[in-house]
């Protein structure tokens, strides 16, 4: 039988080709697209190439999930068009290359929105693969044939695609072992490859039922289902309820409070409880009141106390804590929650799966991508209650200045009470998310460390607060960062540069307020010192004896109050000068300092 099963494979897979081609198409375009993406890694070290890599992956996947929607939805209106393929294909090509090309990749709000827009993307063109073909039906038969027969090819495909891996890379591997021939692990990563991005989804497509099938047959569970159903999966979702009943009991006797992790108890057994009676839907049509039909009503109306025990749960945290977007989405699925047992215990509704994917999609989408959105909202709070706490401060015009701000920030922390212990973590996180509208106020990012160290340091030191009785060490860290993009001054007489970016280990030392550090250059340098072959290297990269007479050594020094400064754009030496794009500096104790420098030197 399952012989037979695998003869039935290469008609299956061929016919998946003429039924779905585009779709296929598209599943090999993933595989030369992860290809290309591996062997040209380079690329992603500039603007243009980071974008590209975001719309490699957003693009294919979600090409071919609506590519696949559209001829689903062709064949159940029997409609043998190209054109729906051609507009749903160019239209999500144009609105992929505006996603990831028309904003900044720079900007925390930028990323935000281009991760939740592809979200919502994958999410609906998921679902419309279901939902979409038996959108005019007025009722569920067809599509729980259509879901349940999906799940059977999705199963079957993954089974075959996981053996066929397996396989032939145990075959590359033994053939190396054999021939005495080592393969380079990307042979490895591009079977992976290949058997995920076209091999699992084409085996899919060629399971995926025929519309008209869908519709010719009748909704079933055979006796081993119905027997699983009734005697196993039902008693765990009767106990799940039962313990919860009891929790709530002791919330209500003790007034113990739920916390924050019934949150996930109960999002748990609400989509094992989703899950449990669509499977159970055959039932609605059965004749007469079964024990099945009667469990499709307790079931939901059972859930509502649970769902009502969530909100409670997240009402306190929000009184606690303060808003946040984690809670706005806890929130969010609490208010679905509500909604599917509506849909479940409202006869009327026939089509129940269609309302619950539409509301899903429009809740994610509202609390993602609108200004509704959580992260809007939180960003809206958090920076109410900072320009409160600015204002009690006595601080009028903006933005202020870094010593300022770090005054701002030691003062709060000093005051020690939930509330500015709130404010000061808010504080952290949208210093490190570089959001611009909090540096229209504090101009400092995650990338000035000794700002985001008085945010995090459980003690803020001061004159005398060393208690060992040591001698106090003099602290010194300072970060300097410019736009990649920012006009850079060339020297006179520049005969060379070359792209630095690097970590030094020995290669500096401070000594008094002077910063020394040393850079070695070969004669025929043309690499960047981020490279593995670098020509620009810190001094103790200089190599054997014999090859540091085919390199320049260039001695830099700088005063560390002249670090300071904003102004700080350029570090000269005799015969060099160093464009700085990004540099911090740090010594925290006599023993424990570091320096990386990312620019641009120039040599005459």
């Amino acid at each position: 039988m399952v012989l037979e099963a695998f003869k039935k494979y290469p008609s299956q897979i061929s016919s998946a080709f003429r039924r779905f081609p585009v779709a296929s198409a598209l599943a090999l375009f993933t595989f030369f697209a992860l290809v290309y993406s591996t062997e040209h890694t380079e690329i992603f070290e500039r603007l243009a190439g980071m974008r590209f890599l975001a719309w490699l992956g957003i693009y294919p996947i979600a090409a071919m999930l609506i590519s696949l929607t559209t001829s689903l939805v062709q064949e159940s209106l029997k409609n043998e068009s190209k054109l729906p393929q051609a507009i749903s294909g160019a239209a999500w090509l144009v609105f992929s290359l505006f996603l990831t090309f028309a904003f900044s990749m720079d900007v925390s709000w930028a990323n935000y929105y281009l991760v939740a827009t592809a979200s919502f993307i994958y999410i609906t063109a998921t679902l419309s693969i279901f939902i979409a073909p038996f959108w005019k039906n007025k009722d569920e038969n067809a599509f729980w044939i259509f879901l349940f027969k999906n799940l059977k090819a999705l199963v079957v495909a993954a089974l075959v695609t996981a053996l066929l891996l397996a396989s032939v890379e145990a075959l590359v591997f033994c053939f190396g072992a054999l021939f005495e021939h080592e393969f380079d692990e990307k042979v490895y990563f591009y079977i992976f490859y290949f058997c995920a991005s076209t091999v699992f989804p084409i085996l899919y497509f060629s399971g995926i039922p025929s519309i008209e099938e869908c519709h010719s047959e009748t909704p079933a569970l055979n006796k081993f289902a119905t027997s699983t159903i009734r005697f196993l999966f039902v008693p765990v979702l009767s106990l799940a309820i039962l313990l919860f009943y009891a929790y709530i009991v002791k919330f209500i006797v003790l007034w113990d409070m739920p916390q924050g992790m019934v949150s996930y108890f109960v999002s748990g057994f609400m989509l094992y409880m989703l899950a449990l009676v669509t499977v159970l839907y055959p039932t609605r049509l059965a004749p007469g009141n079964t024990f099945e039909k009667k469990l499709l009503k307790v079931f939901p109306a059972a859930c509502i106390p649970l769902v009502a025990m969530m909100s409670v749960g997240l009402i306190r945290r929000i009184s606690d804590y303060g808003i946040s977007a984690e809670r706005i989405y806890a929130l969010s699925i609490n208010i679905f929650f509500y909604i599917i047992i509506a849909v479940f215990l409202i006869d009327k509704i026939k089509c129940k799966s269609r309302y619950i994917a539409v509301i899903f999609c429009a809740i994610f989408f509202v609390i993602t991508d609108t200004p509704l959105s959580a992260y809007s909202i939180s960003q809206r709070v958090w920076m109410g209650s900072i320009r409160e706490a600015l204002a009690e401060a006595g601080y009028t015009e903006f933005p202020l200045s870094k010593d300022d701000a770090r005054k701002f920030v030691i003062d709060l922390r000093k005051k020690d009470d939930e509330n500015s212990k709130l404010l000061v973590s808010r504080m952290l996180e949208l210093a490190e998310a570089h959001n611009p509208e909090f540096t229209e106020y504090l101009p400092i990012t995650g990338y000035d460390y000794a700002f985001t160290n008085d945010l995090t340091e459980d003690v803020c030191c001061g004159e005398g607060s060393d208690s060992t009785g040591e001698e106090p060490f003099d602290q010194f860290e300072v970060s300097i960062e410019y736009p990649d993009k920012a006009l850079l001054q060339v020297p006179r007489g520049t005969k060379g540069a070359v792209a630095i970016d690097h970590y030094f280990n020995n290669e500096f030392e401070f000594t008094g307020d002077t910063l020394t550090f040393r850079i070695s250059l070969k004669e025929d340098s043309g690499c960047s010192c981020n490279s593995d072959e670098s020509d620009a290297c810190p001094d103790s990269t200089a190599g054997p004896a014999g090859e540091s007479a085919t390199r320049t050594v260039y001695s830099f020094t700088v005063d560390r109050q002249a670090l300071k400064q904003d102004s700080t754009r350029q570090i000269k030496t005799d015969g060099a000068a160093i464009a700085i794009s990004y540099l911090h500096a740090e010594e925290e104790s006599k023993s424990s300092k570091s320096l990386r420098i990312k620019g641009i030197l120039f040599t005459e």
